[in-house]
């Protein structure tokens, strides 16, 4: 039973249909969780394999939680069903039927083998959304191939190039989920838009993202300079950069990222803020150009000041200035973060046997609007027999069902 504020969130009174795996397509049903969807995560019997993300310490810490798990995966329900049984079609069918969203990242080939295409399920319910996410994208050479963000929107859309140390060097391991996570608001989007047009024209339809094309889109600044007929950009790199646009390293052994992209407006206020209005009257540094030209001596002299300078210190002289600047910080302190409080980026979570536990919280905010109390991510198959008995189902028919390989 939902409260009364659940009942005033957007999303309440749809239902979403979540056949999808890992990070992106899971996250989107979550977030609509968050805002009164019910979400049902159909499973088959050995479960989304993410759901082990945890277990052994390999990749992730090893941890007693299903963090990983409970991330894209928050406030929904867990039908463990087999789809390659004709019971189990059946059952999917009469779920199809009376939902609004139906959700998958599958490859072309286990979609058509599982008879779950977009045509064949809008043809169950021509009013539902099928929102559909690939690696590469619904059509070409590798529609049909499986992709994770670190190969499909790091690797492949020319994002991890801009990480390599130099030319000769690899480029770091791309940081887990960090393409998933704009890729399933995506998606979201995508979704929500398609919900609007149907209110319209009373229409479901077929919406679809890929990892690669996300990560286009994160690229967009460097593949819009070679759509317009330029080489590739290769100026940022630190010994490149403008003495105004980089690192110093401070007293407290912290790193100060400075970002004064215009310099008519900050560099005065800039240079008397750290007592270094000399640099003005040095021909070498009183131009935008001059400055340019002996960036390597600037940025020595630069060095010098800030070596002197805890990062407190270097924000009370910098903040009045106007200029932009920030600490490189770690996810341990970012974390920690005062402005992650301020603005609500996490969110308790209830999970049975631990106090205080929080879950990031989706980058969206609407005033006078919250989101529903979470709940942890639900076991394999946790709410078959309800969601069956919900659905008409006799308990002889559930027990058949688990006895023939149906559910489990």
């Amino acid at each position: 039973m939902k409260n009364k504020s659940e009942e005033n969130l957007p999303l309440n009174g749809i239902k979403v249909l979540d056949v999808s795996s890992f990070i992106a397509a899971p996250l989107s049903s979550a977030i609509m969780s968050d805002y009164g969807a019910d979400v049902i995560k159909i499973e088959s019997p050995t479960g989304d394999t993410f759901r082990e993300a945890v277990i052994g310490g390999q990749v992730w810490p090893n941890s007693d939680i299903d963090w990983a798990f409970l991330l894209e995966n928050r406030n929904k329900k867990s039908l463990c069903l087999n789809l390659k049984t004709n019971q189990g079609k059946s059952i999917l069918e009469k779920l199809v039927k009376k939902s609004d969203v139906f959700i998958t990242n599958l490859p072309k080939g286990p979609r058509e083998r599982l008879k779950l295409t977009s045509n064949i399920i809008r043809k169950m319910n021509p009013r539902i959304i099928y929102a559909s996410l690939s690696g590469y994208g619904e059509e070409g050479p590798q529609a049909s191939s499986t992709a994770l963000d670190a190969t499909a929107w790091w690797a492949h859309s020319g994002l991890m190039e801009w990480s390599k140390p130099d030319n000769n060097g690899f480029p770091p391991f791309p940081v887990p989920g960090v393409g998933d996570h704009p890729t399933g608001l995506a998606i979201f989007s995508a979704i929500l838009l398609a919900l609007i047009n149907r209110g319209k024209t009373g229409k479901g339809t077929n919406v679809s993202t890929s990892l690669f094309a996300n990560g286009i889109w994160a690229n967009a600044m460097l593949v819009q300079a070679i759509l317009a007929g330029h080489k590739p950009i290769d100026t940022f790199h630190w010994n490149k950069l403008s003495a105004l646009r980089n690192l110093y390293y401070l007293k407290d052994k912290s790193i100060l990222f400075l970002m004064l992209t215009d310099e008519k407006k900050f560099w005065l206020p800039f240079i008397k803020a750290l007592d270094l209005e000399s640099l003005n009257d040095n021909n070498r540094y009183n131009t935008q150009d001059n400055r340019e030209k002996n960036k390597n001596s600037l940025k020595k002299i630069f060095e010098n000041t800030f070596k002197k300078l805890t990062y407190n210190q270097a924000y009370k002289l910098l903040t009045p200035t106007g200029v932009v600047f920030t600490k490189v910080q770690s996810t341990q302190e970012a974390v920690k973060d005062i402005n992650t409080k301020a603005n609500k980026m996490f969110f308790n979570i209830k999970y049975r046997g631990h106090k205080n536990l929080k879950t990031v919280a989706p980058p969206i905010n609407i005033e006078d609007v919250k989101r529903v109390s979470a709940k942890r991510a639900p076991k394999l198959g946790e709410h078959t027999k309800r969601i069956l008995l919900e659905m008409g189902y006799s308990n002889d028919e559930i027990r058949q069902f688990k006895r023939i390989g149906v559910i489990s």
